[in-house]
């Protein structure tokens, strides 16, 4: 069914423009897609379905994409593979969707399914798919579920799964919608509920393991029945990978080759004809060598007790560790849950039998505290409500890597044309003082705060005290970065920290002393001289600095103010202020004091 994600749209364009008043759906159902062969196949071989076969498109919202499904297809060519002869030693059936409820004019919301001439046809069970995501149901959904009851066929109801994170969150919700949609599946002629698991939802391996799991044993939980797992040979063995994980549960398998999968229900085609549908369907036919290995009287009978031996989980695998700062963090894959759902892992270092619990929903955990002087192994045990698996394989050794800070004393401003002195000291923060790290390279970069780019400035080594001096002759604003790289055994630690260049102004008065109503002249100078730049003359007055007039340097960054004595008696104090710009801020001059007599 997987060639359906990639045609759904063509077949929506075509039909709209085709059919002109064509209703496609019911009014009160969600738009499924009409299977595309019964519009538009020709009566020749089809193409072999890229993927698997159970395609999702008859959701409102189907998003398919590179990260969501897998590479990878049932084995085989559907139409090359042989239809088991039906006899009436055989058990065989199809699985149906919305795409077997195409629009004609006798049906616009679509043709139903004779399902007395899909048992007349020798049929003897029917799957339906019941919802996806937690938000979709097929709509035609219950008249099928029932009528192929009716009919005198085992029915059954397919989960189409769509994996997300929160991993416990999202399993246990779609497993919830799911149980409350199809009712009680403890009844006779009734199939355990599906699992139809074939994209990842961009979960890696292990957290799609636990969300599987997650959902399964929800699912159990809520219906008194063992679920079925639906899949496909390369998202079984190269996804998920992991068939330990699962093999408390019947498992249905899609495989398009000549020879049986080990499987309880084996999905042999997607191109059968079956009378009563309309267009090609898939079939399958029960096997009984899967995981659970049940015979059919009991895998078919919701009433039949089926044994579910207590027993505690196996060992997580896959086992790896990554060293961080005093710390490493362990990652594994879940083993089987045994009889009842993990609930947490319990991760232990060796030396010393340090412990850290986390979810059983958690596929990973950062032990802290440990000594970066010795070297670690680390194992995972599940628990559950029955108990504890044993212990993992443990992890290769390591150590971890030792915590390290690079701490600069760099002033926050300097004067214009000053050098600017900047000292750093690396060390190791796992003792008490930090202890300093000697004859280790450090590189120092430069660049303007506004600048992207950082240029390096010089590598230079620590000293025995883990000190390392640099000294910079910036003209404007200057951010400074000392990286140390890391290196075996120690942690990369980087530090930046910047320093304000500011402008420098000079002033000074032709005469400190003149008498009342005499004038004197104000001149000075600002560095660095900067096209245009301005400069405001600031006076004191009842001690408060009052603004005055603003002037334009010249070329050389001179200016000159004319100033007239006011009061007689009074000390009057001046000071310039030059405006910001070009990455050098404001600067003021010293004050300078006139008396006027």
């Amino acid at each position: 069914m997987h060639r359906r994600l990639r045609i759904a749209a063509v077949v929506t364009a075509a039909l709209a423009l085709g059919s002109g008043a064509l209703q496609l759906t019911p009014a009160s159902a969600a738009t499924p897609t009409p299977d595309f062969c019964t519009l538009f196949c020709p009566p020749t071989t089809p193409t072999p379905t890229p993927t698997s076969t159970h395609a999702a498109t008859d959701s409102p919202t189907p998003t398919p994409s590179l990260t969501t499904t897998p590479t990878g297809t049932p084995t085989g060519t559907p139409t090359a593979s042989p239809s088991p002869t039906i006899t009436p030693t055989t058990i065989n059936g199809p699985d149906v969707a919305s795409y077997q409820h195409p629009a004609t004019a006798a049906y616009p919301g679509g043709k139903p399914i004779n399902w007395n001439a899909v048992a007349a046809a020798g049929m003897s069970f029917a799957i339906v798919k019941a919802t996806e995501s937690n938000n979709y149901t097929n709509p035609f959904f219950a008249d099928d579920y029932a009528g192929a009851l009716s009919a005198g066929l085992v029915h059954g109801a397919y989960h189409f799964a769509r994996p997300a994170y929160p991993v416990s969150q999202t399993a246990m919700a779609q497993a919830q919608y799911f149980a409350k949609r199809i009712g009680a599946v403890d009844t006779p002629d009734t199939l355990p509920p599906v699992l139809d698991l074939e994209v990842t939802g961009g979960l890696p391996r292990a957290d799609l393991v636990t969300w599987a799991q997650i959902f399964l044993y929800r699912l159990r939980t809520l219906t008194g029945r063992t679920p079925m797992l639906y899949t496909y040979p390369s998202f079984w063995t190269d996804v998920l990978d992991d068939p330990s994980a699962f093999s408390r549960f019947p498992l249905w398998m899609a495989s398009y080759g000549s020879s049986a999968p080990s499987a309880d229900i084996w999905q042999y085609t997607d191109s059968a004809t079956i009378n009563g549908i309309s267009g090609k369907v898939d079939e399958s036919t029960y096997l009984g060598t899967g995981g659970s290995e049940l015979p059919w009287s009991t895998l078919s009978d919701g009433t039949a007790a089926v044994p579910w031996p207590t027993a505690v989980p196996k060992a997580p695998h896959a086992v790896t560790a990554v060293a961080g700062p005093a710390t490493a963090t362990v990652s594994w894959v879940p083993g089987n849950d045994g009889s009842a759902r993990t609930t947490s892992y319990v991760v232990t270092a060796s030396p010393g039998g340090l412990t850290t619990k986390v979810s059983g929903a958690a596929t990973s955990a950062t032990v802290k505290v440990l000594d970066p002087t010795v070297s670690y192994t680390f194992t995972v045990t599940a628990v559950s409500g029955a108990g504890s698996s044993a212990p993992s394989t443990p992890t290769p050794p390591l150590s971890p890597v030792v915590p390290t800070q690079i701490a600069p004393v760099q002033p926050a401003s300097i004067n214009y044309g000053q050098p600017l002195g900047i000292s750093a000291v690396l060390s190791r923060t796992d003792t008490t003082p930090a202890t300093p790290i000697s004859g280790q390279p450090v590189t120092v970069l430069r660049k303007a705060p506004a600048a992207k780019t950082w240029k390096t400035f010089a590598t230079t080594t620590t000293a025995s005290d883990g000190s390392v001096n640099v000294t910079l002759h910036p003209p404007s604003a200057v951010e400074v970065e000392f990286v140390f790289k890391g290196a075996a055994g120690y942690e990369r630690a980087t530090a930046t920290s910047t320093t304000v260049v500011h402008a420098v102004v000079t002033a000074a008065l032709s005469k400190t002393r003149i008498k009342h109503g005499k004038t004197v002249t104000l001149t000075g100078t600002v560095s660095p001289v900067i096209d245009g730049e301005q400069v405001m003359l600031e006076s004191k007055v009842n001690g408060k600095w009052q603004t005055g007039p603003v002037k334009t340097v010249n070329s050389q960054g001179g200016f000159t103010y004319r100033i007239k004595a006011a009061k007689k008696g009074v000390a009057q104090s001046y000071q310039v202020l030059a405006s910001p710009g070009h990455g050098v801020a404001s600067g003021t001059s010293a004050p300078v004091t006139l008396t006027v007599t």
